[in-house]
């Protein structure tokens, strides 16, 4: 079974850090053009040509474990020892055999991570797994930011630097990366740190992993403030109208996504003769302050509509 070659580009060689890694699709291994070391071994094909009538008998017949995984250290590559009563024959395991086995598993948790960097990697996963809990963002996003934080781990980056606020920063970049409608003010809640902090190291990781992201686009939190003031489908597709109209008019760069948002949804429903609202309300639904959207709205009045407010 061969690995598409994108997923190939995102690993690195755990011996020297090189980036070059190739797969033998001859002898099915996957290893490192650079010092010749291999990752993975006579990679199996993980298809089945058996039928299966339950899960119970389809695990049984399985030959392979998980995928690589590049949101865990050494790519899901270790073993784990099994918990349980008993051996491999299904006989019950005695008190001595127990606490032997108990033993084992303890001193295989402490070595799992037997360097600085691989233990530094599984702290800042689970802090990443705690704040993309928090928010409700998708498993593809969390793989990415871990993907993001290991990427700067190896550059260095890390060095002397808060796990949290750089993990907090890759999970934004994550979401801005794979258009996830999370708000740097929201992944610095989460995360329990200032908004200040996180945006310092999102810069940072930006900077030096000489990242380009998109810019964010306000349009994708339309659905989000909606739900939450039960607006129905007319505001939603004025909202998107005036948001489309500001950025041809290029005044949404540099603002905050949901002020913008807030602001057009407001003047969308100024539009249509509703009084759903008011900025008080809309500024709540949004997370904004009441000012940002009183200052949003006079702004989309004035580059849109002409119509200037003292």
């Amino acid at each position: 079974m061969s690995t598409p070659t994108d997923e190939l580009q995102r690993w690195a060689c755990p011996q020297c850090g090189s980036k070059k890694i190739v797969e033998d699709k001859r002898s099915g291994e996957i290893y490192c053009s650079e010092c010749g070391f291999v990752l993975v071994q006579k990679m199996l094909d993980e298809t089945k040509e058996w039928r299966e009538f339950g899960d119970e008998e389809s695990e049984k017949r399985d030959r392979v474990g998980s995928p690589l995984s590049t949101a865990i250290y050494d790519y899901g590559l270790s073993t784990t020892l099994e918990t349980g009563i008993k051996d491999a024959t299904g006989k019950v395991l005695s008190d001595k055999a127990m606490a032997e086995a108990q033993k084992l598993r303890l001193w295989q948790q402490r070595n799992r991570a037997y360097g600085s960097a691989e233990r530094n990697l599984q702290v800042a996963s689970k802090v990443v797994s705690q704040i993309a809990d928090q928010l409700k963002a998708p498993k593809a996003t969390y793989i990415r930011a871990v993907q993001i934080y290991r990427d700067a781990l190896e550059r260095g980056l890390v060095r002397g630097r808060p796990i949290n606020s750089l993990a907090a920063a890759a999970l934004y970049a994550a979401c801005r990366d794979s258009g996830i409608p999370r708000t740097l003010k929201e992944v610095a809640t989460a995360s329990g740190l200032k908004r200040k902090e996180v945006a310092r190291s999102y810069r940072l990781l930006i900077r030096s992993l000489e990242s380009r992201m998109p810019l964010s686009n306000p349009a994708i939190y339309v659905e989000k403030v909606a739900s939450k003031l039960k607006v129905g489908p007319d505001v939603e597709r004025e909202t998107l109208k005036i948001l489309k109209e500001a950025k041809e008019k290029k005044i949404t760069a540099g603002k905050d996504p949901l002020g913008m948002v807030a602001a057009a949804m407001y003047l969308a429903t100024q539009r249509l003769g509703l009084q759903l609202f008011t900025q008080k309300q809309i500024a709540e639904a949004s997370n904004v302050t009441e000012v940002t959207v009183r200052n949003r709205y006079k702004g989309l009045r004035e580059a849109l509509e002409g119509v200037k407010e003292a």
